[in-house]
C-alpha cells in the first residue's frame, strides 16, 4: 500500500482534496477528525490539554474549542505546546487506521494532516503533497465554515506555515483557489502518477 500525505493551512481545502481522492477509491485518514474524537472520547488527552490550558475544559469535563484556539492561535508557543500533547494521541489512531487499511488491500491511503511535517508524520509517507489557495480565499473559507471574523481567521493562518513551507517540502503541490473540476483533475493526475 502507498501512503500520500496530503497537508496544508486551514482554509485551502484539504478536505475537498481528500473527497477527490476518496472518490477514486482511496483510503482516507483525517488527523482533523481523529483529534475530534479524541476530544470527545479520550479523557487521558483532555486531562493533560487541562494541565496546561486549565480554561480549556468546561466544568462538565468537554472541550471548550473556541477558548482552546484562541489561546493556541495567538502564540506559537502554547499551539507547540498543545501539538505536543496531542500529536502522540493522534499518531496512534492513525497507526491503526493505517493497519485496517492495510489489511483491507487498500491500494492508496491519504494521510491528511496539516502539521504533517511539524509532527513527523511525513515519515509515514511514500509521497506528500500540499494543498495551497490564496490568502483571503482561505480567510473567507474558514470564515463561512467556522462562523468566525475576518480577524480571527487571519489570526489562524498566521500561526500556520507559509506556502514556501510546503513548497520547498512536498513531492506535489494542488492550488485550490479555481472549481472543483480543476482540484479534481489536480487529483487525478496526482492519483495516476502515484499508481503507475
Amino acid at each position: 500500500m502507498k501512503i500520500l500525505g496530503l497537508t496544508g493551512g486551514s482554509g485551502t481545502g484539504k478536505s475537498a482534496a481528500s473527497a477527490a481522492f476518496a472518490a477514486l477509491g482511496c483510503g482516507v485518514i483525517d488527523a482533523d477528525a481523529a483529534y475530534r474524537t479524541l476530544c470527545e472520547t479520550c479523557t487521558p488527552m483532555l486531562k493533560e490539554i487541562q494541565s496546561v490550558f486549565p480554561k480549556a475544559l468546561y466544568p462538565n469535563g468537554k472541550l471548550n474549542r473556541k477558548e482552546l484556539g484562541q489561546a493556541v492561535f495567538a502564540d506559537p508557543d502554547k499551539l507547540r505546546q498543545l501539538n505536543a500533547i496531542t500529536h502522540p494521541y493522534i499518531r496512534r489512531a492513525a497507526r491503526e487506521a493505517l493497519a485496517e487499511y492495510e489489511a483491507n488491500g487498500c491500494a492508496l491511503c491519504v494521510y491528511d494532516a496539516p502539521v504533517l511535517f511539524e509532527a513527523g508524520l511525513d515519515s509515514v509517507c511514500d509521497k506528500t503533497c500540499a494543498v495551497l489557495a490564496g490568502r483571503e480565499t482561505r480567510i473567507a473559507r474558514i470564515m463561512a465554515r467556522d462562523n468566525i471574523s475576518h480577524e480571527y481567521a487571519a489570526l489562524r493562518i498566521d500561526a500556520q506555515a507559509e506556502d514556501a513551507f510546503y513548497r520547498k517540502r512536498c513531492d506535489y503541490l494542488i492550488q485550490n483557489d479555481a472549481d472543483l473540476d480543476s482540484l479534481h483533475a489536480q487529483v487525478r493526475r496526482i492519483y495516476d502518477d502515484i499508481l503507475r
